[in-house]
């Protein structure tokens, strides 16, 4: 008989998180009441900040993942062990600051007995997560992966609804789970494809079926989905974090992804990020957030980073950068790359997107890095009838000679977050601007026809097979693909040099053989890899390539990355809309700020976000 996860779920939703979820609101309004002093009110918020994101990670991932192995379906990536680990380490800080308050109890004068009584619950609440349930979650992960797990109880298995039947002339690529488009629930989810289109479908027992198109091109899409979680069969630590510094901007951007100045959410504290750096050194520090130059401590953020042997990434705007003196601060105290929000040459599609023209200021921004020798990454976001020629224009900007420090173009998709997703929901024009990361690689491959799909769609199994060697993790919607610079103004696509069909083929045999012989597979990709790359057309080049494959293991250094080659990404945030928990799992992210904790996905993390704002603006409607 199945050892079923659900009915305690069911009970552990009924009671505790009822119980937390009814009294944490009452008794925060009674500190307010009392005027309770900093002893007591300190450490309840410190409290809350831990145990909020962790009840909607619990109700958002683990229990979703819970439910589908009552079912008998594998967890995919790391399943439920990472999720686990990481909660287990938030009990450990919840108990801490469950002492701290039961200490203090004494301060809540009339409510004393009611503090009490749940932090009662939620002692019990943690034992019984850390003592019983995650073990039995572990190991029936463990069994339905080996193949030794007893049977599926009939009644366990919810019998399918005709309206998520699959239509005639529709393919299933694989089930998972997906947010609601509406009202952002946990609901069963599907990656399906036709001979039109592969698309993610969503059930919601309320708004019924959501959809999001994921590629024009199904073939290339299912055969990139399915080797994509071939190489991620394992749980690979997590190597870099987004660090949250303020939620303030200097710009009012009206598809701003974080909502910004628009609530009293406080700043990140530094001694926050030092405590993310003591556990975790050699990290990549993505310092971000609604714009983290108006941070006057910023200096002393990115020298907190160098000091644990991690790389400074800071993502901007530009404004700031704009001014000499503040670019060469940032440079003195050791910044390695900057992400700079360069949406095009054409100013009106930065009115439409940001508000207002910028050209003059990036310009100047982008000059200092040049002459400061400051690795750059131009953010592109691209909306859908605003911007899309500017794909191929931005590319041949940044293969000018005189922007060689731009290493790396991040085509960005325009998502449903923070603003626009509001915008969206208010009747505004933007909901179809929304574009997916293989949209735009549709429109690179139609202004620029010396780059091809089938190159893209190689060189991105090689590189998600790379990653997978040196334990990585990366998300399905961050896509790659390289140009080499010819030093006088042009290029040519990375396929002019490389047997990009003889690597996928490479790249194909290390997925069949990676779960069985994970050695032998990395040994032969590696050997095809040096077979493949040693060429007379790259003999020039031999070193760059060593010095980006080193790269891989060393955590990718823009500034460690030869100025000959030019990356190209193709990415999205992930949103209600596009959110797939086994994409999520393995999201190439984690992400700390002040109103969200810690989280170890910055996938779940923005819909979490999205789920705050949401709620914040019930609450200002009521």
């Amino acid at each position: 008989m199945t050892d079923r996860l659900g009915p305690d779920i069911d009970e552990i939703l009924a009671s505790h998180h009822a119980l937390l979820k009814r009294e944490i609101p009452r008794l925060s309004a009674a500190w307010k009441e009392i005027e309770a002093p900093k002893a007591l009110t300190e450490p309840w918020l410190q409290l809350l900040a831990v145990l909020l994101p962790h009840l909607d990670k619990e109700e958002q991932i683990l229990f979703p993942l819970c439910r589908a192995m009552d079912q008998g379906e594998a967890p995919v990536g790391c399943g439920v062990e990472a999720p686990i680990k990481q909660m287990d380490y938030e009990h450990d800080c919840i108990t801490t600051l469950e002492g701290c308050l039961r200490n203090a109890s004494v301060l809540a004068g009339k409510y004393e007995p009611d503090l009490l009584a749940m932090l009662d619950d939620l002692a019990v609440h943690a034992r019984r997560e850390s003592d019983d349930l995650f073990p039995r979650a572990v190991r029936r992960a463990h069994e339905i992966v080996a193949g030794t797990a007893p049977p599926v109880e009939d009644e366990a298995v919810a019998p399918p609804t005709r309206d998520f039947a699959l239509p005639p002339g529709t393919r299933l690529v694989r089930d998972t789970r997906g947010r609601c488009n509406e009202c952002l629930a946990d609901v069963p989810a599907r990656v399906v494809r036709d001979n039109a289109e592969a698309r993610l479908e969503k059930l919601c027992p309320t708004h019924g079926i959501t959809t999001q198109v994921m590629s024009h091109a199904p073939d290339s899409w299912e055969r990139l989905d399915r080797f994509y979680f071939k190489v991620n069969a394992d749980c690979y630590p997590q190597r870099d974090y987004i660090v949250r510094m303020t939620e303030k901007c200097n710009l009012d951007c009206p598809i701003c992804l974080a909502r910004a100045n628009q609530a009293d959410t406080p700043d990140l504290g530094i001694d926050q990020l030092r405590d993310l750096l003591s556990e975790r050194r050699g990290i990549k520090v993505d310092l971000m957030a609604a714009e983290p130059t108006l941070r006057e401590d910023l200096e002393d953020w990115i020298r907190a980073v160098k000091s644990r042997g991690g790389i400074a990434a800071l993502h901007t705007n530009g404004l700031k950068l704009a001014n000499r003196a503040y670019a060469e601060k940032i440079r003195a105290a050791g910044v390695d790359e900057v992400f700079l929000q360069f949406d095009g040459l054409d100013d009106n599609a930065n009115k439409v997107l940001r508000g207002r023209p910028l050209n003059k200021a990036r310009l100047a921004a982008l000059e200092n890095m040049r002459e400061l020798g400051i690795a750059t990454s131009l953010i592109v976001v691209i909306a859908k009838g605003v911007n899309e020629k500017e794909v191929s224009r931005v590319l041949r900007f940044a293969m000018e000679p005189r922007n060689s420090h731009v290493r790396e173009v991040f085509f960005l998709g325009l998502r449903m977050l923070g603003n626009a997703r509001h915008a969206v929901a208010e009747g505004e024009g933007l909901a179809a601007s929304m574009l997916m990361p293989d949209e735009i690689i549709d429109l690179l491959t139609e202004q620029e026809p010396s780059i091809r799909r089938d190159d893209i769609e190689n060189f991105n199994k090689l590189y998600f097979a790379m990653l997978s060697t040196f334990k990585v993790k990366k998300c399905l919607y961050v896509q790659h693909y390289m140009m080499v610079r010819d030093g006088e103004g042009g290029g040519k696509p990375i396929s002019d040099f490389l047997d990009l069909h003889s690597l996928g083929e490479a790249a194909d045999r290390y997925a069949e053989g990676f779960t069985d012989h994970p050695n032998f597979a990395k040994a032969r990709l590696l050997a095809s890899l040096a077979r493949n790359g040693a060429n007379f057309k790259t003999l020039g080049m031999l070193g760059d390539l060593a010095r980006l494959e080193r790269l891989f293991q060393t955590g990718m250094n823009l500034g460690e990355v030869p100025g000959r080659f030019l990356i190209l990404g193709f990415i999205t945030a992930c949103d209600p809309n596009n959110f797939d928990a086994q994409v999520a799992v393995n999201c190439g992210k984690g992400e700390m700020s002040a109103d969200g904790g810690f989280i170890e996905s910055g996938a779940v993390a923005n819909v979490l976000r999205e789920a705050r704002f949401d709620r914040d603006l019930g609450d200002k409607a009521t």
